[in-house]
């Protein structure tokens, strides 16, 4: 995605030019630790699944560390990752089975979100309310349901669903923000190769395969990390104004921040989409003083939701 959404002159266009320049090595590099880490820690899982009171810890460890490949599988899919064009869609094949979703149709869901952030009619995280709330809850039961991460969990099966068995026909009344016809096969055929990876991990875990209970526990916890990130970005901002205003930019450890390749300077990304995560610092250093949306710390701004809108 090229364009940039905010409009006004905060980088002059040599600056511009020079952060969009992308680098491979970093990529690499960072995307084979974490896949190491996920696989290392998933067969650490399975080891170890006979003993429960080391297998539950693990479980949440590899919850957490399933959750951050959302971000590879965001930079891969917005094709800033790497160079080339067949380097990103590799490595959004890689991040994209666990995390569940094709990229394709990630792709196509996720630039209507940047087109359209915050517009309850037209930004397909809002028309999905399941996936990322406009309002913060309001009651202890809401914010625990979100908390969840059962809303991702189902989004995620039905996206899966409808575009491997419906008929294009009947895309748009589900997903107004689906492609083309043409351009469909595509989707489809993508969604039916992640869904019968998930259902592989799923029939193993019922029929009692060794340890693979815990992996889908594991997937489940991923979803709770999850949606603690990704309702920082957006959720209890204004409707209108500049993409800053509409967006959170969230400040916390350089050890979290390297596990979400950078995602919490989120402000940053919406602006200027085409920037690749490991320029995000530096923009973040140009623009900080016109931020209109910054916390920190995930963990703080939960809480702080909780002790506002459900204890108050």
């Amino acid at each position: 995605m090229d364009e940039s959404f905010e409009h006004r002159p905060l980088l002059n266009r040599e600056t511009l030019r020079a952060l969009q320049q992308r680098r491979d090595a970093s990529s690499i590099i960072r995307l084979t630790l974490q896949l190491s880490a996920f696989f290392l820690c998933a067969g650490f899982v399975v080891g170890v699944s006979p003993l429960p009171f080391v297998a539950a810890p693990a479980t949440v460890l590899l919850g957490a560390i399933w959750a951050s490949l959302f971000a590879p599988f965001h930079e891969c899919t917005h094709q800033t990752a790497f160079q080339s064009k067949r380097h990103n869609e590799v490595g959004a094949w890689l991040s994209g089975i666990p995390f569940g979703m094709a990229p394709s149709v990630y792709r196509a869901f996720h630039f209507e979100h940047h087109r359209h952030t915050q517009d309850p009619q037209k930004d397909p995280e809002l028309m999905i309310a399941s996936s990322q709330p406009a309002r913060w809850p309001t009651s202890l039961r809401g914010w625990l349901m979100m908390a969840s991460g059962m809303g991702l969990t189902i989004l995620k099966g039905s996206i899966l669903g409808r575009f491997s068995f419906l008929p294009y026909a009947k895309w748009d009344e589900r997903a107004p923000w689906v492609p083309p016809i043409e351009q469909r096969p595509r989707l489809a055929r993508e969604s039916r190769i992640i869904g019968l990876c998930w259902l592989a991990l799923i029939v193993a875990a019922f029929v009692g395969a060794s340890g693979m209970g815990w992996i889908l526990i594991a997937a489940l916890v991923g979803h709770v990390f999850q949606a603690l990130w990704i309702t920082t970005e957006h959720t209890g901002l204004p409707y209108e104004g500049s993409i800053l205003a509409r967006t959170r930019t969230m400040l916390t450890s350089p050890l979290i921040s390297w596990w979400l390749w950078n995602m919490n300077y989120h402000a940053e990304h919406h602006a200027w989409p085409a920037i690749p995560w490991h320029q995000l610092p530096a923009i973040h250093t140009e623009i900080a003083e016109h931020l209109e949306a910054e916390e920190h710390g995930y963990a703080r701004l939960q809480l702080n939701v909780v002790r506002t809108n459900l204890l108050a």
